[in-house]
């Protein structure tokens, strides 16, 4: 299972020798030394506090300048001529346009306690650097304003250290005619420089850029090569082409850049089509590989009344995959039907079993597809014990509802799928999963009662839909402390977005407003793209190398006769389609291409 290693980090020795280095530099230079389709009215998240940062000790001087600097050429960023002539053009991007220690700061402009923000040498890439720092609390505002912009979709790009301990620290877009964006700044190491990104629409033709610190005694930030760049022309990938590109050709941030593909049997059967994003017709499982997918979700179902979501239906999906080398994740829903937080209906084979049979089923069951994939040769890569679990799964005997908030019937049930799989097959990782990536007080409370009551499983799975579980700072703050309280691999196992708020059939879309679109995204091809980029780049953040990747839910939905949401039903429609990562003409829509990576 390649796709799930991950690039060691560096040696505590190492670390520690280089901060007993920054400890002896010379104070003289004192500068800044982490859903559901059948359940459309899911709740949204509560809002979640900032990461918690824990205060590191930072010497008064400039951390190893000399260790710092990257490789390399510095960043060209300051053509003074052109810049004075273009007030559309974001100045001094990567502050090298003073020499040495300056609180003067070319083209950008400073409020509050304006001694704590100042340029110095230790760049990303280029020899300086921008820094908020103080030896007294402080508040600082930097910001410069880019105006004669065309109206559209903008990104922000920026690089960033932190020491953490500040009372609030981000990043904002502000005044650009759309509600203000801000992304918050984690702590890092103090060598170690971090990309963050964030989105807006800009609507009057200006757009204002934020670094705001309101912070304590020492503590510092870094920040460097800035960019503002539109977002409907990002970097391009590779033109598709009908022959898939070697995944080892691609680099990725992510060890794990998958989708869920549940939908692609059926489909196909049904008649759908999907082509290269040139109109050329291949097979959707080839074209997602060669934009960089490297792993594929599908759910699986008891006794289906379409038939479709079966042991006998998976088969031949893992097999395809299998055969373009990536990996295989089985989400178990034990059910007939769809499974969520709003549902988890018992198959009608084990209606009538009592907390014991189901126990004695869920093995079973669970055991059932893990051997028959084995014995195909495409033993799972990662199974899912349950689907979107918040509240138990097989109601009501593993309700969590039922048992007033106990965990110990859903623990067992949990404890007998594990246990199927790691004698089926050892080296499969084992994910517990939950909706409402957002909500961190949710997932704490959960995840701590699984361990509680000695559930052994390898990987947290969470679900985010920005238009149920809360924004994106939500989302990071969740993640990363998420991270640092159990030491767990995460995976955001399922995400979604729309590239239009049009419908291709019949049944009503779950996104068809623009008062559900997250503010800056906007529901367009490339709306979808830079959510999608944006989702990635807060899981490659996550601290302690624990963000090991995505799926996007259900990208091959599209709109075909007969595969509709009710399995029970063959004249229902899709209300996802406008989600998909294929357009209404079949083809491939640039968010895919994300999944390549940098």
């Amino acid at each position: 299972m390649s796709h799930l290693k991950k690039i060691p980090l560096a040696t505590a020795v190492f670390g520690l020798l280089l901060l007993t280095m920054l400890f002896l530099v010379s104070c003289s230079e004192a500068a800044a030394p982490a859903a559901s389709p059948a359940a459309p009215t899911e709740p949204a998240a509560t809002a979640t506090a900032e990461p918690t940062a824990t205060p590191t000790p930072e010497p008064t001087a400039t951390p190893t300048i000399e260790a710092e600097e990257a490789a390399g050429e510095p960043i060209a960023d300051n053509d003074t001529a052109v810049n004075e002539a273009r007030s559309d053009t974001l100045q001094n991007a990567g502050f090298e346009a003073d020499e040495g220690r300056t609180s003067d700061i070319t083209g950008w402009s400073s409020s509050g306690d304006v001694d704590a923000d100042f340029s110095e040498p230790g760049g990303h890439m280029g020899n300086n650097r921008f820094s908020h720092w103080l030896a007294t609390p402080y508040q600082v505002t930097t910001s410069q304003t880019i105006t004669g912009l065309e109206n559209g979709v903008y990104s922000l790009r920026l690089w960033y250290k932190s020491g953490g301990g500040q009372n609030e620290i981000y990043v904002a877009l502000r005044d650009c005619g759309s509600p203000e964006v801000q992304v918050p700044i984690p702590q890092t190491s103090p060598t170690q420089w971090e990309q963050l990104e964030a989105s807006i629409e800009v609507t009057n033709g200006e757009c204002t850029i934020v670094l705001f610190s309101d912070a304590n005694a020492g503590n510092w930030a870094n920040f460097d090569d800035v960019e503002f760049v539109d977002a409907s022309a990002p970097t391009p990938a590779p033109t598709p082409t009908a022959t898939a590109v070697p995944l080892a050709e691609k680099a990725a941030p992510l060890a794990v850049r998958g989708a869920d593909i549940s939908s692609l049997d059926k489909s196909e059967v049904m008649g759908g089509v999907y082509r290269y994003a040139d109109g050329t017709a291949g097979d959707a499982l080839e074209i997602m590989h060669s934009q960089g997918l490297n792993a594929i979700r599908l759910r699986v179902w008891v006794d289906p009344a379409d038939g479709y979501h079966t042991l006998e239906r998976i088969l031949p999906m893992a097999q395809r995959a299998k055969d373009l080398d990536m990996d295989v994740l089985i989400d178990f829903h034990y059910s007939d039907f769809w499974a969520d937080p709003g549902r988890q209906d018992k198959p009608a084979a084990w209606a009538d079993y009592d907390l014991e049979q189901l126990k004695t089923a869920v093995y079973d069951h669970t055991a059932g597809v893990c051997n028959a994939l084995v014995a195909q040769g495409t033993p799972p890569d990662i199974v899912q014990i349950g689907n979107e679990i918040n509240g138990g799964m097989l109601w009501l005997e593993g309700s969590l509802d039922a048992n007033n908030g106990g965990f110990d019937d859903l623990a067992e049930l949990l404890k007998q799928g594990i246990q199927a799989i790691k004698e089926c097959s050892p080296e499969t990782k084992i994910m517990l999963h939950l909706a409402e990536a957002g909500n961190y007080d949710l997932i704490e409370w959960w995840f701590g009662s699984a361990i509680d009551k000695g559930v052994d499983f390898d990987i947290i799975g969470l679900s985010y839909y920005p238009y149920w579980h809360g924004n994106l700072e939500n989302l990071q703050s969740s993640l990363n402390k998420t991270a640092t309280l159990f030491g767990k691999d995460i995976i955001v196992v399922e995400f979604a977005y729309p590239f239009t708020l049009a419908n291709d059939d019949t049944h009503e879309n779950i996104i068809l407003e623009e008062s559900q679109l997250t503010a800056g995204y906007p529901a367009s091809p490339e709306g979808q793209q830079v959510m999608t980029r944006q989702i990635m780049n807060i899981v490659s953040q996550i601290p302690n190398d624990h963000g090991l990747g995505v799926f996007y839910w259900d990208g091959t939905w599209t709109a075909v006769d007969g595969n509709g949401w009710d399995p029970t039903d063959p004249s229902a429609g899709n209300a996802w389609e406008n989600q998909a990562l294929f357009n209404f003409d079949g083809e491939a829509l640039p968010a895919l291409s994300e999944f390549q990576g940098e």
